[in-house]
Order: structure tokens, then sequence, then C-alpha cells
């Protein structure tokens, strides 16, 4: 099968990388060309790999690099959009330019995949997987900005999913509780937030990004083509267990 990964050199996303490249063939993108390059050199595999800078708030490089993946890989099957971004902050110090980032990273970068993927996958249909949050579900203090823009695309998902399912193309979400990567180190790495954190979460403990392979091994998963329009949690239970 032919994956693109765009934000793989993050935390989930270059985990994804590492499993996904042991059976598949992948295009990998990000917008730091040298965490890319690390990240492919320490691909083994026998299958097609290659390597693209995108920037995910701009649709022109977004279609550029759609176009540069499909050329490489000869048609495209699954696109997983791992990019994204963080911001705890309320709402009354939170600026413009905060909001236009946020909304930008994590929100337009999903309308660029699908405007600039139609044209490769609207033949033979295709996987579009994307990354909501359990904070578009729950209310947490001084998540407006964040919580507002995955809320935005788990909404973006069920419109999608209805718009494009004539052309066979599948777009799902998953919803991430708090995860340990280096985006989220700023929490993670503070005992006294962490220790908060796991208590938010009815498991008692944050996630790592193993724990999104088996739910996205089975979305790839061709035998998964009647699952379109759904936003999964997997979040340790912050989203609905108290």
């Amino acid at each position: 099968m032919n994956i693109v990964i765009i934000g793989a050199a993050g935390g989930i996303g270059s985990t994804l990388c590492s499993h996904f490249s042991e059976q598949h063939n992948l295009f990998l993108g990000s917008r730091d060309e040298t965490k890319l390059s690390n990240l492919k050199d320490n691909i083994i595999s026998d299958n097609q790999c290659s390597i693209s800078t995108v920037d995910v708030t701009n649709f022109d490089s977004i279609d550029s690099f759609i176009s540069a993946a499909h050329n490489y890989l000869g048609s495209i099957d699954c696109i997983i959009n791992c990019s994204g971004s963080l911001l705890l902050k309320p709402a009354h110090i939170t600026s413009e330019n905060d909001l236009d980032q946020i909304f930008k990273t994590n929100v337009y970068s999903c309308f660029g995949i699908m405007k600039s993927s139609y044209k490769f996958l609207r033949t033979n249909g295709g996987s579009i997987i994307l990354f909501s949050s359990a904070a578009s579900k729950v209310g947490l203090k001084n998540h407006e900005a964040i919580a507002s823009a995955k809320g935005a695309i788990s909404s973006f998902v069920v419109s999608a999913a209805s718009t494009y399912a004539s052309n066979n193309i599948r777009i799902n979400a998953i919803a991430p509780g708090l995860v340990n990567t280096p985006l989220t180190e700023r929490i993670t790495s503070n005992k006294a937030s962490l220790d908060y954190s796991k208590k938010m979460h009815a498991l008692d403990r944050i996630g790592n990004p193993e724990n999104f392979i088996p739910i996205i091994d089975s979305l790839v998963d061709q035998r998964s083509n009647w699952i379109t329009g759904q936003t999964f949690f997997v979040d340790g239970g912050l989203s609905n267990i108290k």
C-alpha cells in the first residue's frame, strides 16, 4: 500500500513511519528538513520511502507536496495528517495571530490535503486519517483555541466524508488525550502538571505514540473500507469517563 504521512517528524508521526515502513511504501512530509532526513536515515526497509518538506499552513505547499507524493509512489492509498500544534491560553489573552496559527496548522491543513488529494483519489478512492483531540469533547481549562480547532476537524470529517463518499474516499479522525511527545513536553516535564494530567484520565496515565498503531492499522486495512465519517477517541477515558 502507498501511504503519505504529513507531520512525519513529530512524536506520533515518526512512530507511525517506523511501523508502516515494514510493509508499505511511504512518502513523508514535515516542515523540518533536518528531522525529516534523520527520520528517513533511521528507517530500514525494503519498501519505497521518500521525503519532502511541506508547510501545512500553505495550500500551494500542500499541493506541491501531494503531487510529489503521487509522482513518487505512482498512486496514493492513504494520507495520514499528523501535523498539529498546541496552545494553552484562556480566550481573553489569545491573540488574533495565535488563532491564525492554530487554525492554519490544524484546520487549514485538512482542507489543503482534501483539496490537493481529490484529483488523485477520485477515481479509485482512498483513506484520509486526521487528528482531532479529546479536548474537542470535554471542557478543559485554557484550551479554547485548540479545542475549537480540533472540534472543527471532527466537524470537517463528517461533512467531507459525506461529500466524497461517492468517490469512495473515506475520511476519519483520531482524537487523543494527552500523549507523551515533544509537543507536550512543557506539560510532561513538569511533575505537578504531569500528575494532574494523569488524574484527568480514567486510566491514571497519559498516552504514548504506540497507543495509536492498532487503531490506525485498522483504518488503513482495506477490510475497513466501510468506515467513514468517524472520530475515534483514544484518550485513556479522558473524554467520557469521570
